[in-house]
């Protein structure tokens, strides 16, 4: 376990290489009854749509940038767009830093329960049987030492070894429109700062009930066992500015592949997005209304900026004024 633990640290910072992002983009091959539900979620969503918004309050000016985490070419063109900005800003602000992943990477071994499930439990425990197996055949095809991962909270293992070229690993990977940002911002000696802990973005899984890691890892499995192509959706959609459809189809693409009921999806979507986005967008208020500088770049994942608990949302309920900005 301690072995694979440090391997695990490894994955927390990301990693340069992986395959680029060639999938299917499911928004070009919708059935029209869900088209048509599609744009209806999305003109009911508030802020929706846009990767850059500008929020003023008084003297304060908030430049909320929606990020995407894994890299792409197309980045480089977005930060053209956005280095005059970062230039001109006071402190730039991320859900984490790097340095902040660098420090938790060196005292990982410290944070190992995080990880691990409570009571010695054991994966095979908190999974559904057939879920198991199904897992165990994965294991197999893919070389994965059931040994060593069988103690995780199912939630560590969807994030850090289920992954494929339009799914990077981790958290922090390398390339991402945060870490241009940041070594941008390090280079023109911007002060930078973190909405919260490396722990408490860990929190936000833990918190999520066992059973329902479980499920969600389940079905994580079996699109990976399944004959569908790589998912683009989502790397698409972001790069439209309009990221949140794809969460929005994300339990109808997994429907098509997984033998789980409608609902049951929705429902789990539901749970993931409560503590993934929800949780931490109202934690994050904290520190966002009281940023130091008048001007200040907040680069966050472009998930976190629409809906009702969205971070624009948010901003605009305590008295911000929000503007779309070039991206």
């Amino acid at each position: 376990m301690k072995k694979f633990l440090l391997g695990l640290a490894f994955a927390l910072y990301g990693t340069a290489a992986l395959a680029a992002c060639k999938g299917v983009d499911y928004r070009d091959h919708l059935p029209p009854t869900v088209a048509a539900r599609l744009e209806q979620q999305m003109a009911a969503t508030p802020f929706a749509t846009g990767n850059h918004w500008v929020a003023r309050k008084g003297d304060k000016t908030l430049h909320i940038v929606g990020t995407m985490h894994s890299g792409d070419q197309r980045m480089a063109a977005v930060m053209r767009t956005l280095r005059p900005v970062i230039a001109d800003a006071d402190a730039v602000y991320f859900e984490v830093t790097g340095r902040e992943v660098a420090s938790f990477r060196q005292d990982f071994i410290k944070n190992r329960d995080a990880f691990l499930l409570p009571k010695e439990g054991t994966l095979s425990q908190v999974m559904s049987q057939a879920g198991w197996r199904q897992f165990q055949l994965y294991a197999k095809v893919t070389g994965l030492d059931l040994k060593a991962v069988e103690r995780l909270q199912p939630w560590a293992i969807s994030t850090f070894l289920v992954q494929n070229g339009c799914r990077p690993s981790g958290f922090g990977v390398r390339r991402g429109l945060d870490d241009r940002i940041e070594k941008f911002a390090v280079r023109k000696r911007i002060p930078i700062g973190a909405l919260e802990s490396v722990e408490t973005s860990l929190q936000a899984m833990v918190r999520i009930p066992v059973r329902d890691q479980a499920k969600i890892l389940e079905n994580d499995i079996a699109l990976l066992m399944s004959p569908r192509p790589d998912d683009a959706t989502a790397t698409e959609a972001y790069f439209d500015e309009s990221v949140w459809q794809a969460f929005l189809l994300l339990p109808w693409i997994t429907q098509q592949y997984v033998d789980s009921p409608p609902r049951e999806l929705e429902r789990l979507n539901r749970v993931l997005n409560e503590s993934l986005l929800t949780w931490r967008n109202r934690k994050w208020m904290r520190t966002l209304l009281n940023v130091q500088g008048d001007t200040v770049v907040v680069a966050v994942g472009s998930a976190h900026l629409p809906g009702n608990s969205g971070v624009l949302n948010l901003l605009k309920q305590q008295g911000y004024r929000l503007e779309r900005a070039a991206f």
